[in-house]
């Protein structure tokens, strides 16, 4: 019974060997980042969007909002 017990453990620890991720040396001098970026969803919605074709859309001006004040957060009073 000692004996199924120990070629047991020894099965159970030469297996969970190959779950332990090995080291590798780290790169210290290799830039991974990309040199361009790649328009993949941006490239179809630029394929598919509405052109302007009309004159009056041609010649549109921007739309002139009206200028936005934010009102004081805190309000001072002499009480």
């Amino acid at each position: 019974m000692k004996v199924i017990s120990v070629a047991s453990l020894l099965v159970l620890a030469s297996s969970a060997s190959a779950f332990v991720p090995s080291t590798a040396p780290l790169r210290q001098c290799v830039a991974l980042d990309a040199k361009h970026a790649n328009n993949k969803a941006a490239k179809k919605a630029n394929h598919d969007r509405p052109r302007k074709s009309r004159p009056s859309d041609i010649n549109r001006k921007p739309t002139n909002y009206p200028t936005w004040e934010n009102p004081p957060e805190y309000t001072i009073s002499d009480n």
